[in-house]
């Protein structure tokens, strides 16, 4: 598998793919993963766990931020590959 960028949803994912653990709102956005793009963003249960819901929507709000740029970053990729 060659991908073109690589997305950590959660802590989990975020150390699995950097081999060390970091910490995740302070790693939030655009990451290099030993040569591959990446991004980092939280996971959607978090979303779900949040208890109120003025958290809950901003936070909702910056996920859906963070999947914009994920789309451009993954659109820009494809054009620069072709």
């Amino acid at each position: 598998v060659q991908p073109r960028l690589v997305v950590a949803l959660g802590g989990t994912a975020l150390n699995a793919l950097s081999g060390k653990a970091l910490p995740l709102m302070r790693s939030r956005g655009p990451m290099d993963f030993e040569g591959v793009a990446g991004y980092v963003t939280v996971h959607p249960s978090y979303l779900l766990r949040l208890p109120e819901e003025a958290e809950k929507r901003r936070a909702y709000d910056e996920f859906v931020a963070d999947l914009r740029r994920i789309r451009k970053t993954a659109e820009a990729a494809a054009k620069h590959a072709a």
